[in-house]
């Protein structure tokens, strides 16, 4: 290859990887600033070697010359993105990156405004395009083009040393991606340091042109950072990952190449020409090779993971029983804490009625009381502990086909008399179409009674209570709203967690045991609160609450 072809090379694969890992970057979290700096970055490097690369390209100089003018937009911007990734990497406050960030910006917009307001051929940076060394047509630096160079290496320099001064200080995965994104911007840059050596005529060895091989590698080692050390908060621990299979696939086509190739030696030697001796030879070959082939999978697995494939395996299969057990320690701590919380009400009760009895057991008055109170209380006592082994121990589903319509108007009936007592309207609009669910009967009623009871309880005061059904997508739906109080929207997504509640006199186990049986039925719940029309509450809780449960057909 001569010296141009490798020069356009350097571009052309610089150009794809940039704009490949910045469109990556953006794809895992768009939202994230530290990801969209990097995108920014990684396409104003794809500009500038993309169009450059374009530019040699042209039939004429005149074309190459705009070439060139259009990829100076990526070069001006160049170090004051590379600064605004270094601000978000390090974590710089909002107040110090606007501080440092906002002189650069205006300093790239000053370097790109007179190639904007100069279109003639000498605008103030760079002159018109001749040949310098092994290109044919490239651009050279005008009378004041050194000092965008200063402003140009200055920034990045200074990007560099904030790089290494955290480095010194950081520990773990923070130093690996420090130092892996460190050690590939220094051969970027100094690999692509010629191309203003070359503006002013002059060509610096080798660097001109595979120095600018060094931003591939560059890209290459953040894109390792990626897969090992989770820079972007990215993590790749995955067998058929893009990467994995990339590198898999590229050392397996070389593999069955040099299978290929020795199959031609041999050919060459023993001089045959039958297809089917050359397939017998082919495969002789494969089962020579395939210890090879055995090397090269355990050399990718060792390079993406440091470990054997099935070492991982066992690795992340016991990470996975430990955080199982680690949640099944923090369900039952949550269970006791809560069921000794709710206990320790009653008892109390009890303790107080029970240390006046030695001095009040002749009062009749106090008897009845002590009758009325411990009969509550006890009962309380009992429903705590019946809701948690509903909660904790459900029983065996039965299932059998069920029209959720019907059962939906019988549970309703059910309740009337309690809704009417509260003055709650109802309303039921059933339209899955007749669809049959495979459930429980027993615990979809129970389902429908906690829902109905707790819109009951948002309503003290009166309200309107609608039960709706209908058809989506292989699933049944049952939405259940209200215009009562509402959730708080702290307590909204611990709504379905054991003794969670916003009632006074509540348990906190009624939602979580809908939860449980919904999630036995492999269906879905969710909770929603809206805000009342006229904002008269704009500060309290939201107003209404709309449960819906999602059921597969």
């Amino acid at each position: 290859m001569t010296l141009l072809q490798h020069h356009l090379l350097a571009l052309g694969i610089t150009s794809v990887m940039t704009f490949g890992f910045g469109l990556f970057a953006l794809w895992k979290n768009p939202r994230r600033n530290l990801n969209r700096a990097v995108a920014l970055y990684c396409f104003s490097l794809g500009w500038w070697s993309g169009w450059e690369c374009v530019a040699f390209q042209m039939p004429t100089k005149e074309l190459t010359y705009q070439l060139f003018r259009v990829e100076y937009l990526g070069v001006v911007f160049m170090p004051t993105l590379l600064c605004t990734v270094v601000t978000y990497l390090l974590d710089f406050s909002s107040q110090m990156r606007r501080r440092f960030l906002i002189p650069m910006y205006l300093l790239s917009l000053a370097a790109l405004f007179p190639s904007a307001i100069f279109p003639s051929r000498h605008f103030l940076l760079i002159t018109n395009s001749t040949p310098v060394a092994y290109l044919p047509s490239y651009p050279w630096a005008g009378s004041y083009y050194w000092i965008f160079l200063v402003f140009f290496i200055g920034s990045v320099t200074i990007a560099h040393a904030m790089i290494i001064r955290r480095w010194r200080k950081a520990q773990g995965e923070e130093r690996a991606r420090l130092a892996l994104f460190l050690i590939g911007s220094l051969a970027a840059y100094l690999g692509g340091c010629p191309e203003f050596a070359l503006k002013y005529g002059v060509r610096l060895g080798w660097l001109s042109p595979y120095g600018l091989y060094g931003i591939p590698l560059y890209i290459s080692m953040m894109i390792y950072s990626v897969i090992r050390h989770r820079f972007l908060d990215v993590q790749i621990v995955i067998r058929r990952s893009l990467v994995y299979s990339i590198l898999v696939t590229s050392l397996t086509a070389g593999y069955f190449g040099l299978v290929y190739g020795v199959e031609k030696v041999f050919q060459a030697t023993f001089g045959y020409r039958s297809t089917w001796v050359s397939l017998g030879a082919f495969a002789l070959v494969t089962l020579a090779f395939q210890p090879l082939k055995v090397i090269i999978q355990q050399w990718v697995d060792w390079l993406i993971f440091r470990e054997p494939q099935e070492a991982l395996a066992k690795r992340v299969e016991r990470l996975e029983e430990q955080a199982l057990q680690t949640e099944k320690f923090k369900a039952v701590s949550t269970l006791a804490a809560g069921m000794a919380h709710e206990i320790k009400n009653p008892l109390t009760t009890l303790k107080t009625f029970t240390e006046y009895i030695p001095e009040k057991r002749n009062d009749p008055a106090f008897l009845e009381k002590l009758h009325e109170v411990y009969t509550a209380e006890v009962n309380r006592i009992q429903t705590i502990v019946k809701d948690l082994l509903e909660f904790s121990k459900p029983r065996p589903l039965e299932l059998k086909p069920v029209d959720i319509g019907p059962l939906i108007v019988s549970t309703v009936n059910l309740l009337s008399s309690d809704l009417l007592r509260r003055k709650i309207q109802w309303t039921i609009d059933c339209r899955h179409n007749g669809s049959a669910l495979q459930a429980d009967v027993g615990q979809l009623r129970q389902v429908l009674i906690n829902l109905i009871q707790n819109a009951s309880d948002a309503m003290p005061e009166g309200g309107q209570l609608t039960l709706a059904t209908r058809s989506a997508n292989s699933h049944i739906e049952l939405v259940v709203s209200d215009t009562g109080s509402g959730i708080p929207p702290a307590l909204l997504p611990k709504i379905f967690d054991p003794f969670v509640t916003t009632k006074s006199d509540g348990n906190g186990l009624g939602l979580a045991v809908v939860y449980s049986i919904i999630q036995s039925h492999r269906g879905s719940i969710r909770a929603e609160s809206r805000r009342p029309t006229d904002g008269s509450v704009a500060d309290e809780p939201n107003h209404g609450t709309t449960f819906t449960v999602s059921l597969p057909l």
